[in-house]
């Protein structure tokens, strides 16, 4: 919000802009930055041409006579657009420009010129010029030009929360800086001219209109008057540059008023064009499905049922509280004027504008809400200004519709609240004091149980931001002065918090992945309908969000895989080809008219497993990667009774290669790779490879007691064997075989190879297994551990057909 600081000086004794600043920031209203409109001109006054003639010396220079209140002076000029009478901007010897350019007396073509008649651009008004600046007739001979033109101001970039609609104006500026300041603010009020009645020689033959409002919930006051025999006109200078400091652009005489009274009044205005007005009515209504509204800007808008429109007997004239129509606009021939005022429902406006994709300056009050008791008076202000510089009478004979007027709040305030709340210890009389310089009505109610000061205070109109006592509390803290409440550390007890068992998971996969290379992704938990029938059942089975921001975020997620897929695509759409990266997230399942929610862990590599160095060959990731993330998150919960087991039904996994995972015989999550039909439809041209994981699965094989063993003092024994057994056997049949033999010296059994190929039959393969033996107690002996051995291989070629290879 841009406040002009003269303007604001018309309601109210001001402090330096400086101060104001400072002060109003304090109270938090922020002010971001201060410009000042003079461009540094100092001693460049008004003056009148008195004769231009042509220079003795030189063809393409003039010399003129010009007037001051200190004499006449002589002047050589370069430009052609002046004449005798003009009045100018004159830089005597001694004043400066902007840039600090300071003027001295010359001789030009031996010619003496005693200063200079500026342009806007040597004024630093404009860019470019095309001769001097011409000024208004009306400005005084002899007067600084800075003040003449309005240029000894400066403007005051306020950043209004979007709490404080009251504040979007010189008004409601100037009555925070009186609460602030104690100064008493003068407010300049419209006075009612009208059309007197039958007798008076300009008695209005209009016929005023007849005004219903439809809907009274989205419009609860619709105020009007009408203007006529008006002149459409460009406007006074005066109006022109208050609005451009308030950052507006000037149209005519009739909407720059409007303007005008919004920002000095914060109430937006709207003028149709009286004799455009279809029957003479205007209807507050829902506009009709598949309506159409050309705006003001030209734009022809589709409009639904939930939008509110102003309307005549036969078309929408605008969109309510937002822009005006093409159809009803004042032009150049418009003698008479309907002026609007209204208040709108704050929620209807701002969705209309969402809606639609169009937000003005009035839609920007009235979306944050508007004083519904200063309708009228905005109004009248406006009339009487129309009529002061556009000409034309006040038709007697205000419409204000006001189907349900305003009922102020009583709310009550307590001081032990107030200060208890603060952390100070305020008295009555000072939040008393507080009330009133706020213009907050307030009478006290006795006092309570504890012997407390209570209030009945009821909020102004203007301040739709005041609900609850705490807002009341806050408006106290603000008038009191933030820098006079004290800083005190708070008082808390602090104790040792039992971590839950799920966070616990949380922060233990998170330190296992990150230590293997993995990066953390965070994605969000809704997706698009192509990623979730990629990885999840029909669309049907998703819970679909009523108001998506787009259609790619549209499906809450049934799972984590979904999210990291994009994840790998945008990867490699930006050239990063090695991906390690996973997610710990809830997911969404819908039964009927509940949902449950999950939490899960799900990982994602692609691309090589050492990236490119030139020491190391290019090794793709496989299967066997993911599944050690897998086993390395398992055992490093302690859990070790886990399996993976094939399953080809897993939709968007390769039938081949993929699989669920279970511990004890319960699924926990599954794991493999990415279909190559999905990676296709994708356009990812490398394999993917995924698991995901339940946590509250894994919590439950979780045991409370960690076990230790002590660094072994004996040495192992290794035997060291290849069998050849059908393909179809997995080696974790032949580790549970083993492991079911409870062999205690037997300390681990692992494949170190694996063979297919020529000597070995088809269908067959050759595995090759370690066996490690080792004793806590003592060092074995080869007999000993031999008999061991061959009991463990007989019992593989009796249970699995093993054939012994070397025997």
């Amino acid at each position: 919000m841009k406040i002009s600081y003269n303007w604001l000086k018309e309601y109210i004794k001001l402090p330096s802009s400086e101060k104001l600043a400072e002060r109003l920031t304090m109270v938090g209203l922020e002010v971001e930055g201060i410009e000042t409109l003079d461009k540094g001109i100092k001693a460049v006054v008004i003056a009148q041409i008195l004769s231009v003639e042509k220079h003795p010396n030189a063809d393409k220079l003039s010399f003129c006579k010009v007037k001051t209140d200190r004499g006449i002076h002589s002047i050589v000029c370069g430009a052609k657009n002046m004449k005798n009478g003009d009045k100018v901007a004159l830089a005597l010897p001694g004043a400066i420009l902007p840039k600090g350019i300071k003027i001295e007396k010359a001789k030009i073509r031996g010619v003496e010129s005693e200063g200079m008649m500026c342009s806007e651009s040597e004024l630093g008004l404009e860019d470019i010029s095309e001769g001097i600046m011409i000024l208004p007739q009306d400005l005084p001979i002899g007067k600084d030009f800075t003040e003449a033109m309005g240029l000894n101001d400066c403007i005051l970039t306020i950043n209004v929360t979007p709490n404080r609609p009251d504040c979007l104006s010189i008004l409601g500026i100037a009555r925070e800086v009186a609460a602030i300041t104690r100064c008493k603010m003068q407010e300049v009020r419209g006075k009612r001219s009208e059309v007197r009645g039958k007798t008076q020689p300009h008695t209005s033959n209009l016929k005023p209109p007849s005004v219903s409002i439809d809907e009274p919930s989205l419009c609860r006051r619709y105020s009007a008057r009408v203007v006529e025999g008006i002149k459409v006109g460009p406007s006074p200078d005066w109006l022109k540059r208050r609005l451009e400091t308030a950052g507006f652009r000037p149209i005519n005489n009739v909407a720059d008023i409007t303007n005008y009274v919004m920002i000095e009044y914060g109430q937006p205005l709207h003028a149709f064009d009286y004799d455009l007005v279809s029957g003479k009515r205007i209807i507050v209504r829902r506009a009709n499905e598949g309506e159409k509204i050309q705006t003001l800007d030209g734009i022809e808008r589709p409009l639904a049922n939930d939008m509110l429109v102003i309307a005549d007997a036969r078309k929408p004239l605008a969109l309510a509280g937002i822009m005006g129509g093409k159809e009803s606009e004042i032009n150049d021939a418009t003698i008479n004027i309907l002026v609007e005022s209204a208040y709108f429902e704050p929620s209807c406006v701002r969705r209309t504008s969402k809606v639609l994709g169009l937000s003005t300056e009035s839609s920007y009050r009235f979306e944050r809400g508007a004083d519904i008791d200063g309708v009228t008076r905005a109004l009248d202000k406006a009339a009487q200004m129309i009529r002061e510089l556009a000409g034309g009478d006040i038709v007697k004979r205000v419409i204000d519709k006001y189907p349900r007027p305003y009922e102020p709040v009583s709310i009550n305030t307590r001081l032990s609240r107030v200060n208890r709340l603060l952390g100070i210890n305020i008295k009555k009389k000072e939040v008393e004091d507080c009330l009133s310089r706020l213009k907050i009505a307030f009478k006290t109610a006795g006092r309570s149980e504890m012997d407390d000061a209570v209030w009945n205070v009821t909020p102004p109109s203007f301040r739709v931001d005041i609900l609850s006592e705490i807002d009341i509390i806050e408006e106290i803290a603000r008038i009191h002065g933030y820098e006079n409440i004290s800083a005190a550390m708070p008082t808390s007890q602090l104790c040792a918090t039992k971590v839950l068992r799920i966070d616990f998971i949380r922060e233990k996969v998170r330190g296992i992945l990150t230590n293997n290379g993995f990066l953390e992704a965070i994605n969000y938990s809704f997706v698009s309908p192509q990623f979730f029938e990629i990885t999840s059942a029909n669309i049907k089975s998703g819970l679909k969000l009523l108001n998506p921001l787009t259609e790619e975020q549209s499906v809450m997620r049934q799972n984590l895989i979904s999210g990291l897929m994009q994840t790998l695509r945008y990867n490699l759409n930006h050239n990063n080809r090695d991906i390690k990266v996973f997610e710990i997230g809830r997911i969404f399942i819908p039964h009927g008219q509940k949902t449950e929610e999950r939490e899960l862990i799900s990982g994602l590599i692609s691309g090589f497993r050492y990236g490119e160095a030139w020491n190391i060959d290019k090794e793709a990731v496989d299967f066997y990667d993911i599944k050690g993330a897998v086993e390395q998150i398992l055992t490093g919960f302690g859990i070790t009774g886990y399996a993976v087991i094939p399953k080809a039904e897993i939709s968007f996994l390769h039938p081949g290669k993929g699989g669920i995972v279970e511990v004890n015989n319960k699924e926990v999550g599954i794991i493999g790779e990415v279909h190559p039909d999905i990676m296709q439809e994708l356009d990812i041209k490398q394999s993917a490879y995924i698991f995901e994981l339940d946590m509250h699965a894994i919590a439950m094989f979780l045991s409370g007691q960690k076990k230790y063993a002590p660094i072994p003092k004996h040495p192992m024994i290794v035997r060291d064997v290849a069998m050849i057994l059908n393909r179809e056997i997995p080696f974790q049949k032949l580790y549970n075989a083993v492991k079911r033999l409870e062999i205690k010296l037997l300390e681990e059994v692992k494949v170190f190879d694996v063979y297919y190929g020529e000597n070995i039959p088809e269908g067959k393969c050759s595995i090759a297994l370690r066996f490690m033996y080792r004793s806590p107690e003592r060092t074995l002996a080869d007999d000993e551990v031999n008999n061991i051995h061959a009991n463990i291989l007989k019992n593989l070629k009796d249970k699995f057909g093993a054939e012994i290879r070397g025997e």
